[in-house]
């Protein structure tokens, strides 16, 4: 018997991110109605009417600061599982405590409305991040797993505040909220388990709102900067900067993690491996020829980039919740395809 029974409704936190909206979309799919909880009516009325055709029914509520305490008395109420998806992810900040409050005050904010108002719930899944297991002071090519935690970004922040670089301000935001999860559920002896998804960089096609380029999530946005040739060939590194994965694979990962009782109690990396900008150009060569602003990629340089690249091993999320990951080459394609959709770009 699944974790979270088939049809019963569960809440997706911070409903409309890049993320949530395909992991809605998916549980929605599979029969578990959603109750998104997003920042305001407009936000939630294009979700409403993006899934007004769906087999199950698709609802909003509105939490306009999920640091405020309190925040998901309302939302948590009558659920029997829990996505908690909310969390900033961005790197205009002057300040670690702009992404580290939101995110360890939104986190504990939606474990203590449960326990208020609703401790006989099930499961809670959280979108925890690669950034909370990478750790720069590791040797290189290095393969990281579940066992990994974060030690230097939260060392940067401890040391330099303000000082410290933003992509480390965001890491140590993940690694705090993170351990927050897990320290709830040990001390409050919760009835419910809990499991969080940790993926890389993260592409795919755009379902969530968005008016322009200026508002993609920052995935995308990155692999925007290649496609348009913001980025050049003196720019594409010898040795992958990142390890990827498709939004699609990371929505149906939080819906297993929800439903496949062996998935209570354990952290999934879900990642396709490393990834390379010479592996975006190559499938922008295959798929948008007539397109002139990207660099040039090699296919000869395909497997020393990223042989060289550190690895998350993405195996468990294979074994336990059945991920099958989608090769980078479609995944490129089909974002591309939904940036000129969507874009016009």
């Amino acid at each position: 018997m699944p974790a979270v029974p088939l049809g019963s409704l569960v809440l997706v936190t911070g409903a409309s991110g890049f993320i949530a909206v395909h992991t809605i979309k998916t549980f929605l799919e599979n029969g578990y109605p959603v109750r998104g909880t997003v920042r305001s009516h407009a936000k939630g009325e294009y979700l409403a009417d993006l899934f007004k055709g769906s087999k199950v029914p698709f609802e909003y509520v509105i939490v306009e600061d999920i640091a405020q305490p309190g925040a998901f008395d309302e939302a948590v109420k009558g659920v029997a599982g829990v996505a908690h998806t909310a969390s900033p992810f961005h790197f205009r900040v002057n300040d670690p405590q702009q992404l580290i409050e939101p995110a360890v005050k939104g986190t504990l904010g939606v474990l203590e409305s449960i326990q208020r108002n609703n401790p006989d719930v099930k499961r809670i899944v959280i979108t925890s991040s690669c950034a909370s297991i990478m750790d720069d002071a590791a040797p290189k090519p290095h393969v990281r797993t579940e066992k990994d935690w974060n030690e230097t970004s939260l060392k940067e922040v401890e040391g330099k505040g303000r000082d410290a670089m933003p992509i480390d301000m965001y890491r140590a935001s993940k690694t705090l909220a993170e351990r927050a999860f897990w320290k709830f559920i040990d001390e409050k002896k919760t009835s419910w388990d809990g499991a969080t998804i940790c993926p890389p960089m993260v592409y795919g096609p755009i379902l969530q709102q968005v008016s322009s380029t200026s508002g993609l999530n920052t995935s995308n946005a990155s692999l925007l900067d290649w496609l348009t040739g913001n980025k050049k060939q003196s720019d594409i590194p010898e040795v992958a900067p990142f390890n990827w994965v498709d939004v699609r694979d990371v929505a149906l990962a939080h819906v297993r993690a929800l439903t496949v009782p062996e998935a209570g109690g354990e952290r999934f990396i879900v990642g396709a491996g490393p990834g390379s900008p010479n592996d975006l150009v190559l499938s922008f060569e295959r798929h948008f020829p007539d397109r002139k602003t990207y660099p040039k990629g090699d296919a000869l340089k395909v497997e020393a980039i990223n042989a060289q690249s550190n690895r998350y091993d993405g195996s468990k999320a294979e074994r336990i919740l059945g991920i099958k990951y989608h090769d980078i080459d479609m995944s490129v394609k089909d974002t591309v395809e939904s940036l000129i959709t969507r874009l016009g770009v």
